[in-house]
C-alpha cells in the first residue's frame, strides 16, 4: 500500500480542457486585427488543424479539431490521443467532442466521450431555457441531470474562435469575462481573458508572429499564441504541457508517467506517514498558494503545523453536503440498497461513516484508473484510485444522511508527496478526515487540504503542484 501512488482524476479533467483549447486555420485577416465573419467561413467550408501533445519534450500524443460552418452556427468536431503510463502499465487516453453552437459560439447542444482500454463514458447534454440537460452513460450505468445556467455558456474549445470571431487586437482591453461549460466536469464557470498583444513565439523550430491571449479559469492560467490566420499555433499550460501546431506526417509518440504529474518536489522523509499525528512542514510555494492553505491553516509565515489539537479549520454548513450531484450519486437506488446492508442497525453517524469507510477500504480493489469516476461506477466495480475511493465513500455516506464532501490536497506516500483526494464527514458536530484509500478514519496528519467540495472543486490546485516544494521539518 505505501507504494502505491494515486492518479488524480482532476488532472485528467484538466488534460482535456487543455486539450480542448486546440484550434486551427480559418482565414487570412488584416495582420492587426483578428477577425471572422460567418459568411467567410460558410465560402472557405471546413478547416482542420492538427497539433502534438508534448511534455518535457516528449511527444506523448496529438490532437485534431474541425470546425464546419453549419446553418446558424457551426459543427465542432475533436479528436484527441494521449500515452500515460502508470508504474509498468500503459494506456491511450480517447477524447473526442462533438458540439454544435450558434454563430456565436455558444453551446446548443454536445458529446463528449472518453475511452481508457475496454471503458467508454458518453457524456450529451443540450442547454436550453437556462439549463444544461445532461445524460451520461458509463458501462451501462446511466444518469441524467438537470445543470441551471445563468446565460448561455461557451464551450471550453470554443474560447479562442468566440474571440477571434469577437475581433481583438492590443489597443489596451479591459479583461474579458466569459461563461464557460466543461463537458468533462459537468461544471459552469466564468474565465477571464487577458489579451496581452503581438509578439514572436517558437514554435517547433520557427519564430511565429502571435497574438498573445492568457486565459484564467479555476485558478488555472492558460497561455495560447494566435497567429495572422486566427489559428492557435502553440499553448502552454503552468503543469509543462505544451501544445502546438504540426504540419503533418507521422510522428514518434512515447508515454508520459503520470506520477510527475501528481508529485510534489519533498525534501526529508516521514518514516511512518500513516501513524504519524504530528506534522510541521516548511511550505516553499507563491503567495496565491500560502493564500490557499491559509483558508484551512494557521501558517505561520512558511511554516505549517498539523496535527490532532491543531486540525484544519472548515467553514462549511452541512446542510450543503447531504444532495447529490454529478458524480456523487447518493440518489441511486443501489447506493441506497448498499448503504443499508453496510450500516445494518447502526445509529450513530460516526459509526456508520466508520462502517462505510470499513466496506469501501476493503471492497474496493487500488488500481490506477484512467477515467472519470461517478460513484454507481465504482459501486458497480469495485476497482479505482483516490478519487474512486472519494467518490463512492461521499455517495454512501450522504446516502446515510451523513454530511460527506470530497478533499482535494496532498498527502505523503512512501517517498514523498503526491496529489491524493479523500473525504470529510461531518459527526458528532465537527468536520473529521476520512481516507478510505488507506483504511484511516481519522485520516494521518500528513493530509494537507488544498480544497474541498466535489471533485470538479479541486482543479484549482492544480497550478501549484508543478510549483511547490515541501521540506519535512518534524514528523512523529
Amino acid at each position: 500500500m505505501s507504494k502505491k501512488v494515486f492518479i488524480s482524476i482532476l488532472v485528467l479533467c484538466t488534460f482535456i480542457v487543455f486539450l480542448t483549447l486546440k484550434l486551427k486555420d480559418l482565414y487570412q485577416p488584416p495582420r492587426d486585427r483578428l477577425q471572422l465573419s460567418t459568411q467567410y467561413m460558410e465560402q472557405v467550408g471546413a478547416q482542420e488543424s492538427a497539433y502534438g501533445i508534448y511534455i518535457q519534450n516528449l511527444r506523448i500524443g496529438q490532437f485534431k479539431r474541425i470546425i464546419i460552418p453549419a446553418k446558424n452556427g457551426y459543427k465542432i468536431l475533436e479528436e484527441g490521443r494521449m500515452n500515460i503510463k502508470f508504474l509498468e502499465e500503459k494506456s491511450e487516453l480517447a477524447m473526442n467532442l462533438f458540439g454544435d453552437v450558434d454563430e456565436q459560439f455558444r453551446v446548443r447542444t454536445f458529446l463528449f466521450q472518453i475511452k481508457s482500454g475496454k471503458d467508454l463514458i458518453d457524456i450529451k447534454g443540450e442547454v436550453q431555457n437556462g439549463e444544461a440537460i445532461v445524460s451520461m452513460l458509463a458501462r451501462g450505468q446511466s444518469n441524467v441531470y438537470h445543470l441551471p445556467m445563468k446565460e448561455s455558456p461557451i464551450l471550453v474549445s470554443a474560447i479562442i474562435p468566440y474571440l477571434v470571431k469577437k475581433g481583438f487586437s492590443q489597443d489596451g482591453k479591459k479583461a474579458l469575462s466569459i461563461p464557460i461549460f466543461d463537458p468533462s466536469t459537468l461544471t459552469s464557470y466564468d474565465a477571464t481573458i487577458d489579451l496581452l498583444g503581438w509578439e514572436k513565439v517558437k514554435v517547433a523550430d520557427e519564430d511565429v508572429r502571435a497574438f498573445h491571449v492568457k486565459t484564467i479559469f479555476k485558478g488555472l492560467e492558460i497561455h495560447a499564441w494566435v497567429d495572422e490566420g486566427g489559428s492557435v499555433v502553440k499553448e502552454l499550460s503552468p503543469l509543462g504541457l505544451t501544445i502546438q501546431r504540426e504540419k503533418g506526417g507521422k510522428q514518434e509518440t512515447g508515454f508520459f508517467d503520470a506520477r510527475l504529474f501528481s508529485s510534489i518536489e519533498t525534501y526529508g522523509r516521514i518514516e511512518d506517514p500513516r501513524h504519524t499525528r504530528f506534522l510541521k512542514t516548511r511550505i516553499d510555494a507563491k503567495e496565491a498558494l500560502k493564500k490557499v492553505i491559509g483558508r484551512y491553516y494557521s501558517l505561520q509565515g512558511d511554516l505549517l503545523e498539523i496535527s490532532a489539537t491543531n486540525p484544519a479549520t472548515f467553514n462549511l454548513d452541512p446542510a450543503r453536503y447531504l444532495s447529490p450531484s454529478a458524480f456523487i450519486n447518493s440518489d441511486d437506488s443501489e447506493i441506497a440498497s448498499a448503504v443499508r446492508s453496510i450500516v445494518k442497525d447502526r445509529q450513530r453517524p460516526k459509526d456508520k461513516a466508520e462502517a462505510i469507510q470499513g466496506w469501501v477500504y476493503k471492497n474496493v480493489k487500488k488500481v490506477p484508473t484512467f477515467s472519470l469516476p461517478t460513484a454507481k461506477d465504482v459501486l458497480a466495480k469495485k476497482v479505482g484510485d483516490c478519487n474512486e475511493h472519494a467518490v463512492l465513500f461521499a455517495a454512501l455516506a450522504r446516502a446515510a444522511g451523513i454530511p460527506c464532501v470530497i478533499v482535494s490536497g496532498m498527502v505523503y506516500a512512501s517517498d514523498g508527496f503526491y496529489y491524493h483526494a479523500w473525504n470529510l464527514v461531518h459527526v458528532d458536530g465537527a468536520w473529521v478526515a476520512i481516507d478510505s484509500s488507506f483504511g484511516q478514519f481519522p485520516a494521518d496528519a500528513t493530509h494537507i487540504v488544498l480544497a474541498v467540495g466535489d471533485i470538479s472543486d479541486g482543479i484549482e490546485i492544480m497550478q501549484f503542484l508543478r510549483n511547490i516544494r515541501i521540506q519535512v521539518v518534524e514528523a512523529r
